[in-house]
């Protein structure tokens, strides 16, 4: 298993201890996810985005280099890992009188914040040397708002680390 495939797996864990901290708003899906986005998916009986969806997948893996080491033509087993958690909540939805009132969108706004906090706790449950004296390469990336598209609203956090891949030059 790929080192970053490791920390994606233990950020999934935390990311799914955060969310069930809040048990009557856990999303229906919590999983890995592979691919360049991530869709919440529609079928007959499932709707994803209403029964909720949270995942963590890997967005890009970059090797590290240095001057020197392109210089001395040196491979560094150095790697930028990109992760990214996300959430896919059901909007809520007006009437055929009225769209969504300001009280709705008032507690859309502050689900989505708890979405955030448990994004940032799962970082700080996968990462504990964040917390700590000791340098670690590890930050939190840019946390983005998604939606609304079609019924959902959601938010994506990427999570940026450096990590060796243990392979040998």
């Amino acid at each position: 298993m790929t080192i970053a495939m490791t920390h994606a797996l233990a950020l999934l864990e935390c990311y799914r201890t955060a969310l069930e901290a809040e048990a009557e708003t856990t999303p229906g899906t919590i999983c890995l996810r592979h691919g360049e986005e991530v869709f919440p998916s529609l079928g007959t009986r499932v709707d994803e985005c209403c029964s909720g969806i949270a995942w963590v997948r890997i967005v890009s893996v970059e090797g590290l280099r240095t001057r020197e080491d392109v210089a001395a033509r040196c491979l560094r087993t150095e790697r930028v890992i990109t992760l990214e958690m996300g959430i896919a909540r059901c909007l809520s939805f007006g009437t055929i009188q009225a769209p969504i009132t300001c009280d709705q969108w008032t507690e859309i706004a502050l689900q989505q914040d708890l979405d955030h906090d448990a994004m940032e706790a799962a970082l700080c449950c996968a990462f504990p040397e964040l917390s700590a004296d000791n340098f670690f390469p590890v930050r939190a990336g840019t946390y983005e708002p998604t939606g609304p598209d079609g019924n959902c609203i959601g938010a994506t956090m990427q999570v940026i680390l450096e990590a060796d891949c243990g392979c040998t030059s």
